[in-house]
């Protein structure tokens, strides 16, 4: 859902409360009053102030039903983007990058079942937990079709990455 649809409905969904609440206190002869307003509240000041608070109870519970809707929308937005494969110059490998975290795999793929299959370059958290949201790590290839840079885009930290068909030949380490 967009923005603009949860505010459409929101706005749609308090008009129709506000037109509610003009049609109770409109209406005329016909309005039936609980006997405890009755005889505490037979003045005009009280029946009001028992009208605004039926209605901020129903927009307060219009913006409870706003607020789990923006809950789900940013977790559905940020688990879209997460994961990312980056092509390497060896048409047979990529890189996945989890965007949230940092963590790296070589992902290998073959028409032969046995040559395929996807190794850790990095397992680590980068994020040291946080996880602030997908999109904070990207990968850039550098001249050597081996290594790419890892950058934390949140706050600047950067690693040398190097895959390789051998497990001694990947790796991880800061740039400080």
């Amino acid at each position: 859902m967009s923005m603009k649809q949860i505010l459409l409905i929101v706005l749609v969904s308090l008009t129709t409360v506000v037109n509610a609440q003009t049609k109770k206190s409109t209406s005329s002869n016909n309005k039936v009053i609980p006997t405890s307003i009755v005889a505490t509240n037979s003045n005009p000041v009280d029946t009001f102030k028992i009208k605004v608070d039926s209605l901020l109870r129903d927009v307060n519970t219009l913006l409870g039903i706003n607020n789990i809707l923006l809950t789900k929308i940013k977790k559905d937005s940020e688990e879209k983007e997460r994961f990312k494969l980056y092509k390497t110059d060896n048409i047979y490998n990529f890189l996945e990058l989890d965007t949230k975290t940092g963590k790296i795999k070589q992902i290998q793929w073959s028409l032969d079942e046995k040559n395929e299959g996807s190794f850790t370059i990095n397992g680590d958290d980068l994020s040291f937990g946080f996880g602030y949201s997908s999109g904070s790590f990207e990968l850039y290839p550098t001249n050597n079709m081996y290594q790419f840079i890892l950058l934390d885009k949140t706050d600047g930290r950067k690693w040398h990455v190097q895959w390789g068909i051998g497990s001694n030949k990947r790796w991880i380490r800061p740039i400080y």
